[in-house]
């Protein structure tokens, strides 16, 4: 038998207090990624669910969607329904089951008025919603329309007739999203491409074997009891007796499933850090790579840095790559990339905000007018860094797409797209042009 071994988890426990061990006596056989915590099969944490397990006596479960730090996804099938239908049901784990937890913040969307608009295409929106009570706690279940991978796999997944053009389709929908909430007052706090996922077609009415002819037979491996001290014969009522593998589109499905599924519509998704414009939160959990430098500078949050993430993520779409792509969450090296593709921050962030700003540049501008790199950071020499070499948009945009075929940019579009990436970057979050106005740029008639 190969070594038991935990599995590797995407997200870490709401209710895991950092640096507690905590073992419920269950391994996986294997090391495998991209699958829950094993550990989290405990009071508080995740319910145990298996496949063919009925829901709140009416969704069946038929596969897996995705996992993350405080819930799994389900593919489920309405079995009340006489043509069958699938959704995607969204089980928290008991401890983030809360009426204050970040989940239900979507429902302010939907109290807006955004689920009976013409623009609710561009979100997913629950559409049901009920309660577990199963040996771990008591579990929010939220139901959602079946969604397939984020917008950044869709290059690699299908191929577009005209890629550029393509993927400027794709950015236009993005902004357009963002737009909507923006005129409804609602700011996102998480916008990434990770969190825009493509809209699915041609489930409905579908046996379950022909789903599983599509998308492949669900992927499992099996969980074993080890021996400790709370450990007996009987399985455990609060774990399953294996965990599923979350649907690979790119692996597990063929590129005929693919094209019959997969449409080129976006769909922003994960609500858990949204915000009203008039209800500032005091901090957001979206990653370093996407954060404003006035968030890190100065704790500022708006509309504002919104905008920010977006130019990130159009960047990102468009190339394939992100624009900062970070070795480790660290504020200062990603505040330096910043400077070196976008220029001098203003005052006061250049000269007493940024504390650690003299650990990477000179107080001097170079013969271009330029922030000078301190010789470690330009060279990568500590700790084995790699240099950050593009010293503009288009440099970073000739950098991203040098070796990707499929993401490939003309000097032409080069030009035209920094030029609109320039007007979102402004140091000024004031002055960066609104979701509203940005598909009114020249890049989007190209």
């Amino acid at each position: 038998m190969a070594e038991l071994s935990p599995a590797l988890t995407v997200g870490s426990s709401q209710h895991e207090s950092f640096g507690e061990f905590r073992d419920n006596g269950l391994r996986i056989e294997e090391p495998v990624q991209g699958l829950e915590n094993v550990y989290d099969y405990e009071l508080g944490g995740h319910h145990p669910v298996h496949i063919g397990d009925m829901l709140n006596d009416q969704y069946r479960v038929v596969d897996k969607l995705g996992v993350g730090g405080h819930a799994n996804v389900w593919l489920c099938r309405d079995m009340l329904e006489m043509k069958p239908q699938y959704f995607a049901v969204k089980v928290l784990m008991a401890d983030a089951s809360i009426n204050e937890c970040h989940e239900l913040r979507v429902y302010h969307l939907i109290r807006q008025g955004l689920g009976k608009r013409e623009e609710a295409e561009y979100f997913s929106l629950p559409i049901d919603r009920f309660d577990i009570h199963g040996p771990n706690g008591h579990h929010f279940a939220l139901v959602y329309p079946v969604l397939g991978p984020p917008v950044s796999k869709l290059k690699g997944l299908l191929d577009l007739a005209d890629s550029a053009k393509g993927l400027r389709m794709l950015c236009a929908q993005v902004v357009r999203a963002m737009a909507a909430l923006h005129s409804h007052g609602v700011c996102h706090g998480d916008f990434r491409a990770v969190n825009l996922l493509i809209r699915v077609q041609g489930l409905a009415g579908l046996s379950e074997s022909q789903i599983s002819t599509l998308l492949g037979v669900p992927e499992t491996t099996r969980l074993v009891q080890v021996a400790t001290n709370s450990s007996c014969e009987l399985w455990p009522p609060s774990a399953p007796k294996y965990l599923v593998k979350p649907i690979n589109w790119e692996l597990r499905c063929g590129i005929e499933a693919r094209l019959k599924l997969l449409t080129d519509r976006i769909c922003v998704a994960d609500f858990g850090e949204s915000f009203d414009v008039n209800d500032l939160p005091e901090d957001l959990e979206i990653p370093q790579e996407y954060r404003a430098p006035e968030y890190i500078l100065d704790k500022r949050l708006g509309i504002e840095s919104d905008l920010w993430a977006l130019g990130c993520t159009l960047f990102e779409i468009r190339t394939g790559r992100r624009l900062f792509d970070l070795p480790d969450d660290d504020p200062d090296e990603h505040l330096a990339r910043i400077v070196q593709v976008l220029g001098k921050f203003s005052e006061p962030w250049w000269s007493t905000t940024w504390e650690a700003r003299d650990q990477y540049f000179e107080s001097e501008m170079d013969h271009d007018g330029r922030p000078t790199r301190l010789e470690w950071w330009a060279t990568g020499r500590r700790d084995s860094s790699q240099p950050f070499r593009p010293r503009a948009i288009e440099e970073a945009l000739a950098d991203a797409t040098a070796h990707d075929p499929k993401h490939a940019i003309s000097q032409a579009e080069t030009l035209v797209f920094a030029d609109l990436l320039r007007r979102i970057f402004k140091y000024n979050p004031e002055k960066r042009l609104p979701a509203e106005d940005i598909l009114d740029h020249a890049w989007f008639r190209i």
